[in-house]
């Protein structure tokens, strides 16, 4: 079953949440066209932790950029608005020291898929499992 994020209150929630303050490692940017926002990115440097080199998987001993959210209206997709977004995202990572980039995304999108794989270069790393748990 999909669920919409519920309609009231969402605009104060974003209001809220683009209002609060971020520490350094983390960017959020907005593409506009004409003064209207028609996609945006939020994107966060993950440092290693201090167990790092105790960790099975090699990429948490590295500075990783983590791209938590990308959107583009519907009207502006395959225009380029989402790939200026991750290339800014990405130029920015660098400069914070940035080894990688990861990110996820639903595996049966059509669009988000090919984006990140043909458009971006991102290569499939991982799989995750999900299972809805009924209640007993």
């Amino acid at each position: 079953m999909i669920h919409e994020p519920d309609a009231q209150g969402l605009a104060e929630w974003f209001e809220r949440g683009i209002a609060d303050e971020r520490s350094d490692d983390t960017l959020w940017l907005v593409a506009e066209d004409d003064g209207q926002v028609v996609g945006v990115i939020e994107a966060v440097v993950n440092r290693p932790s201090p167990d790092a080199r105790w960790q099975l998987q090699r990429d948490l001993s590295r500075v990783r950029l983590v791209i938590t959210a990308l959107a583009v209206a519907e009207g502006y997709r395959r225009k380029g608005a989402g790939t200026a977004l991750m290339e800014a995202a990405q130029t920015w990572g660098r400069r914070k020291g940035a080894e990688v980039a990861v990110t996820d995304t639903n595996l049966s999108s059509p669009l988000s898929v090919p984006f990140y794989e043909n458009r971006m270069g991102y290569d499939r790393q991982a799989v995750i499992l999900r299972k809805t748990l009924a209640p007993e």
